[in-house]
């Protein structure tokens, strides 16, 4: 993990260095979409496998860019987003970025895929509901940026607006990645509003310097499946490649680190939560504060390991569930730490309630070897 942070940070000087390069704006088109179809074409024509959106559209003369379908990322590829907003069309039932090999049947995974924002770039889900029902009712495609099986990424430095449901999703065996530096603008006016979403099968993954407000969970990690598994295609799973069971569904080797954020939904910061025999360990969550303040709803939890729901299989056991550290936790929230599922050998320290909140670790679950210090 330790050397896919430094190639991480490799990546984000050399970038941050760019000038010029394959633009939208030099590409005609009838749509915004055209154009940066056009211009990853030719990024991947010539070689150079990077484009940038910057913040004047030529075209409309304004500084937004209006997408009518995802942004579809090839292989080695990187987006570089300068100060720009990229907001989906209204009505448009699709995702704002994913990578391209969520377009096969079966669906295909690919790496290298690298989505950095310069100049605090924005990415809007829209100014209302597209979908009927609206939410994750509807489907993967109601999330904003969604990598499905991308080895080695980076997601850095973007501000997610009210987007149709979750924010970022990494799914079905995303792993050797980093998200970082990603604000929240959200209401809950669309439902289940998370952050940003690790699935099962994903591992090795650092998330880090997560802000703003969230309609649900800020960030949560679920490993959840259903042996009556919906297929590739089917739009109306949230889990986009499938939900079935594969070789690797554990959720392990993830790093969680200085989150502030509130939910305005009143759920939670954090999310841990194994179902239906998969596994989840060697996780690090720590510096978690929840900002909401006064009469802002107080979240349920501001962490939540574990549940006596959302299983299709059969609920999580003891073991399933183990080597969990939550270090350094403040919250105004109804409970701290609240502990729904089976833990085993774990840590929690440091958890600290203000406002009003003195509920600061709960158990309604069977513990096996969990120290809780201060």
């Amino acid at each position: 993990m330790r050397n896919m942070f430094y190639v991480c940070i490799s990546v984000m000087c050399m970038v941050m260095n760019l000038r010029g390069g394959i633009t939208p704006n030099g590409f005609p088109g009838s749509s915004d979409s055209d154009r940066i179809e056009a211009a990853i074409a030719e990024a991947v024509k010539t070689g150079e496998r990077s484009i940038e959106i910057p913040r004047m559209n030529k075209l409309s003369k304004k500084p937004l860019w209006l997408i009518d379908r995802a942004i579809l990322l090839p292989s080695d590829f990187t987006l570089i987003l300068r100060a720009c907003t990229i907001r989906l069309a209204p009505g448009t039932q699709d995702n704002i970025i994913r990578n391209a090999g969520t377009i096969k049947e079966p669906m295909q995974g690919n790496t290298n895929i690298h989505i950095l924002g310069i100049g605090n770039p924005i990415l809007s889900g829209g100014r209302r509901a597209h979908f009927d029902p609206p939410g994750d009712r509807s489907g993967w495609r109601t999330i904003g940026v969604l990598l499905c099986g991308v080895q080695y990424f980076t997601i850095d430095g973007l501000t997610l607006e009210e987007t149709q449901a979750w924010g970022v999703s990494v799914e079905n065996g995303c792993a050797n990645g980093r998200i970082s530096n990603i604000a929240f603008k959200d209401s809950n006016k669309m439902p289940n509003q998370d952050g940003v979403d690790v699935r099962k099968g994903c591992h090795d993954i650092i998330i880090e310097n997560i802000t703003g407000a969230v309609g649900d969970d800020a960030v949560a990690l679920t490993g959840l499946r259903n042996d009556k598994a919906r297929t590739n295609s089917s739009s109306r799973t949230m889990q986009v490649g499938g939900n079935y069971a594969r070789p690797n569904d554990d959720i392990y080797n993830i790093i969680i680190r200085n989150v502030q954020a509130k939910c305005t939904g009143g759920h939670g910061i954090v999310r841990l939560l194994n179902q239906d025999g998969i596994k989840m360990y060697n996780i690090i969550v720590r510096d978690i504060i929840d900002t909401s303040s006064g009469k802002e709803p107080r979240v349920q939890a501001a962490i939540r390991i574990g549940d006596t729901n959302y299983s299709s299989i059969r609920k999580s056991q003891m073991g399933e569930m183990f080597n969990i550290t939550v270090d350094t936790v403040m919250t105004r929230g109804r409970t701290a730490v609240l502990i729904r599922g089976p833990l085993k050998d774990s840590v929690i320290r440091n958890i600290n309630g203000f406002d009003g909140c003195t509920n600061l670790v709960q158990k309604i679950a069977p513990v096996e070897g969990v120290t809780i210090e201060n």
